[in-house]
């Protein structure tokens, strides 16, 4: 067990080998390498090319984004202007008041001389 055992393929093999080997693995990096360049520039024109389409996407979309807003200015002051009769019709009925608006928690920052 304290013996080398020696192999006697290993052996038969022959030095010039090694060096036709070292030879076919520095083309097979070489390739490699290329192949990673080639794919890199392959993506970055991809990303670069997808980065154009959404920047111009982007611009198409401005318009319709400000109506959009338009909108929904324009239903937030219908919205306003119904909880302000809301509020106005509870003053006058304080049921209204109690059932309706508590329930949905609609403020109503009434004066304290006005609550019953």
């Amino acid at each position: 067990m304290d013996t080398p055992e020696t192999n006697p393929q290993i052996e038969s093999v022959s030095r010039s080998d090694n060096g036709e080997g070292l030879e076919n693995l520095r083309r097979q990096i070489t390739l490699i390498f290329g192949a990673l360049i080639v794919s890199s520039f392959t993506l970055t024109a991809y990303l670069g090319l997808q980065a154009r389409r959404a920047s111009v996407e982007l611009l198409s979309v401005k318009p319709r984004e400000t109506e959009a807003l338009k909108m929904v200015a324009q239903d937030n002051a219908a919205v306003q202007s119904v909880y302000a009769k809301l509020i106005d019709f509870s003053r006058t009925h304080p049921d209204f008041q109690k059932q309706i608006l508590s329930k949905y928690k609609i403020n109503t920052n009434m004066p304290p001389e006005l609550k019953k």
